[in-house]
């Protein structure tokens, strides 16, 4: 049975695209909370640490694909949020999957799928450190692409997403776009890895 790795930060995004994975694959969850679910390697590791992440690519062996998905945002006024919270943004959203990408790069056999957000293409109020993240990560995922030859890479950008991925937020964010459904991220991870999509950068 085929690996997949899936770094997740929203759990609930996390736990619908599992159960609706796992029959035909086997699921690597790597998140900094502890989940007991009994049917997936769990490795409770923070990702915003460089040790963690050294800990992670000594335990795991061959996978077939790498899914990251590492989001965290504290939306306010940009004068308002202070130099934890905009050290944690660019640890978690920028710094780690570059880390994790290099530490896994010859234990991947198939596929790279990054999920980073349509904020990395759009500008928004009181965006501003989440939004240049993950700017900068498309970057990083394009001359991937441009480079690493040998493997199969995408970009999937969904819009907000309905979860508890909010919590964060001090201010009432208007949204002035259609929100991404969860069932339509599963669905194109699928479409990807049945090699029934053939774009690298997919705007949801």
């Amino acid at each position: 049975m085929q690996k997949i790795l899936i770094t997740w930060t929203t759990s609930w995004i996390w736990n619908f695209l599992a159960t609706n994975l796992k029959d035909n694959y086997e699921i690597i969850w790597v998140w900094r909370w502890k989940n007991n679910i009994e049917w997936i390697d769990f490795f409770c590791w923070d990702l915003k640490e460089e040790y963690f992440l050294n800990n992670i690519s000594q335990n795991i062996s061959k996978i077939d694909y790498l899914i990251i998905n590492a989001w965290v945002w504290y939306f306010d006024k940009f004068e308002k949020i202070n130099l934890k919270e905009h050290k944690e943004i660019l640890n978690i959203n920028l710094i780690s999957p570059i880390i994790l990408t290099s530490l896994l790069l010859d234990k991947i056999n198939c596929w790279i799928i990054f999920i980073w957000s349509v904020s990395s293409k759009k500008s928004a109020k009181f965006w501003a450190s989440y939004s240049a993240s993950k700017f900068w990560l498309r970057w990083f995922a394009m001359n991937l692409k441009n480079e690493l030859k040998w493997l199969n890479i995408y970009l999937i950008n969904p819009k907000i997403v309905k979860t508890n991925f909010h919590k964060n937020s001090k201010i009432e964010i208007v949204w002035k776009y259609e929100e991404t459904k969860i069932e339509i991220i599963l669905s194109t991870i699928k479409n990807i890895i049945e090699k029934k999509e053939n774009r690298f950068e997919i705007d949801l």
